[in-house]
């Protein structure tokens, strides 16, 4: 006659060695991840600072383009950066000037950041971390940028402005707008550098692309 009770159950588990092997595997994984987490974090922080360069200089191309009223104090917008203050960059709002053409009858700026009295166009300031610099800016037509020494004249600052009604930018060097270059490029580094992945950088160009990538501006290995 069958019986339930009868019925043999095998009970399966671990045994000694396979839980000690298994712990072993998840304290080297753990003792792995720990050991590149100081690497990993200095790399995401450069690429955050890096993207908030680039969401800066869009919404100086958004804002420029697109400013209040035609009867605005404003004419655009833009982003400056120099190497004199290498831990920031800002956004300023370019005051109208009354001396200059309005094209399509709307009131623009001079294109050029002033911070001098009575006027200061600044915005907004964005700090880098600690120990993250802009280390350096450079021009031209597309990559491989020219940058800062190799230049001439050597870059110290830079200006990417955007009047109304254009989304395309003007980009100045050195505070002058006697050449409008095709394309700019900052280079940003973290206290790692130069290390694969510790240098960024931001391009903007005159068609309106604004895109960041891994690397140097020039492609250099040094």
């Amino acid at each position: 006659m069958y019986s339930p009770f009868s019925r043999r159950y095998v009970i399966v588990g671990f045994t000694l060695i396979e839980l000690v092997v298994s712990m072993g595997i998840l304290f080297l994984l753990a003792a792995i991840l720990l050991a590149n987490y100081p690497e990993t974090a200095v790399r995401l922080t450069l690429a955050n600072t890096t993207q908030k360069l680039s969401l800066m200089v869009r919404e100086a191309q958004i804002r420029g383009s697109a400013v209040d009223s035609v009867n605005s104090s404003l004419g655009g917008y833009g982003v400056f950066i120099s190497l004199a203050s290498p831990t920031s960059f800002l956004l300023f709002g370019d005051t109208v000037d009354p001396d200059l053409p309005k094209p399509y009858g709307i009131s623009i700026g001079n294109k050029l950041f002033e911070s001098g009295n009575p006027i200061n166009e600044t915005k907004s300031i964005t700090t880098l971390p600690s120990r993250y610099s802009i280390s350096r800016i450079c021009v031209g037509t597309g990559f491989p940028f020219t940058c800062t020494t190799d230049n001439d004249p050597e870059v110290e600052t830079l200006t990417v402005s955007f009047m109304r009604p254009s989304p395309t930018p003007y980009i100045y060097i050195n505070g002058t707008t006697t050449v409008n270059f095709a394309g700019a490029c900052i280079e940003l580094r973290s206290p790692q550098a130069p290390a694969f992945g510790h240098i960024r950088n931001v391009q903007v160009f005159s068609s309106g692309m604004i895109r960041s990538d891994i690397g140097k501006c020039d492609n250099s290995q040094l």
